[in-house]
């Protein structure tokens, strides 16, 4: 590979490494790493050794990223929190119930019947599992464009509820998207 190709190569996967750090909680604890892997690319002279230790720190950096639980697939996603919704918006927005447990678990439930019903549904499923301690109930509509996951609180949703999804959404945007990958 000629070297100029491969001085691309890292310093995109150093540009795609900040900026998936950028929307997790664990930023803080990484960012002097990502910090040193720019300096070293930026003020050593370019050798192979250099980038071939580069190109090692920042794949091993992203398996504990990966075994922290984020899903790096998801880092070029989008999450936006918009306000409330009535039924006026079904069709274009879907039904979700979102249950948070004590540890960081979300379940989930979407369909067509009423937000009430799908809490029920969802909760008599969570109750069969070994521990279930929940301390986030949302009744939510959701609407993926592309690569953007729109979340919006129903009218059942308290405005306080919905304030401290939002928080907990955003302090660690990355993960909440992995964690809601495969909703549709």
């Amino acid at each position: 590979m000629n070297i100029a190709k491969e001085i691309n190569e890292v310093w995109e996967l150093v540009n795609e490494t900040s900026l998936l750090l950028s929307q997790t909680s664990v930023k803080n604890h990484y960012a002097d790493h990502v910090t040193t892997l720019q300096r070293w690319l930026q003020h050593c002279p370019v050798n192979q050794a250099i980038l071939h230790e580069a190109r090692n720190a920042l794949k091993e950096l992203r398996k504990r990223l990966r075994f922290e639980g984020y899903d790096l697939s998801m880092g070029k996603y989008k999450l936006i929190f918009d306000g409330f919704h009535n039924d006026e918006v079904f069709g274009k927005f879907k039904r979700m119930v979102l249950y948070i447990d004590i540890n960081n678990m979300l379940y989930w439930i979407t369909g067509d019947a009423n937000h009430q019903e799908l809490g029920q549904m969802l909760e008599k499923r969570i109750s069969l599992l070994p521990c279930h301690n929940l301390i986030g109930k949302h009744y939510l509509w959701f609407m993926w464009t592309r690569t953007t996951l729109t979340i919006s609180g129903a009218a059942s949703e308290s405005m306080r509820s919905y304030i401290e999804l939002k928080a907990y959404a955003e302090a660690d945007s990355l993960k909440f998207l992995s964690y809601l990958k495969k909703l549709r």
